[in-house]
């Protein structure tokens, strides 16, 4: 069974990220702090704790060389305090729609036809943290979402602002994951 989940996960990540410039990574939960785990998985320093895919476009970049952290510019645990929480349901939305450069759904061909299948995938990778993971983003539209009961929770189901920047790309959009065990890091990155 183990072994179907993994397949169905690394497939729905494929069939998301496979054609955006995108880096997807996951790592296991070493301290009390959950930022102090993204930024080990943002320098490519700590492996997916289940051996999972990681989809890095810039894995082979010379860049990386003397950046490990390359596209990611200046992480810290203090700038990752700089993302708003959101729910998952949101998170599912976001995920959709940083599958576009611009991170609008309507610039994403058939997506009449495709978005159920995208959504599902989109919940197959949210749903290996578990029910009770909490998701971050660096979209200023989910600034007002932080309250409790996330009221003021931001719709992403047709388009997702950009926001804090963590790279020197023209934007970039981020979503983190965070359970007890594990982070899992979600990133695009529109280049041009």
């Amino acid at each position: 069974m183990p072994e179907a989940v993994r397949d169905r996960w690394e497939a729905a990540a494929l069939r998301l990220f496979d054609d955006t410039y995108s880096f997807v990574a996951s790592g296991p939960r070493s301290h009390g702090e959950w930022r102090e785990d993204v930024l080990p998985v943002m320098a490519r320093a700590v492996g997916d704790p289940r051996g999972w895919a990681v989809l890095d476009w810039d894995a082979e970049d010379e860049r990386r060389r003397d950046d490990p952290f390359y596209p990611f510019t200046d992480p810290t645990a203090a700038r990752l305090r700089e993302v708003y929480e959101i729910p998952g349901e949101a998170a599912v939305n976001l995920l959709v729609a940083m599958t576009d450069e611009w991170f609008q759904v309507s610039n994403i061909p058939g997506f009449a036809e495709r978005r159920p299948g995208m959504l599902a995938d989109a919940e197959i990778l949210i749903s290996r943290y578990g029910p009770d993971a909490a998701f971050y983003t660096t979209s200023v539209d989910a600034r007002a979402s932080s309250a409790s009961d996330f009221s003021d929770a931001p719709d992403f189901s047709e388009k997702a602002g950009a926001g804090r920047s963590f790279t020197a790309c023209l934007m970039d959009l981020g979503l983190i994951a965070v359970s007890d065990s594990e982070v899992g890091v979600f990133w695009s990155f529109n280049a041009n």
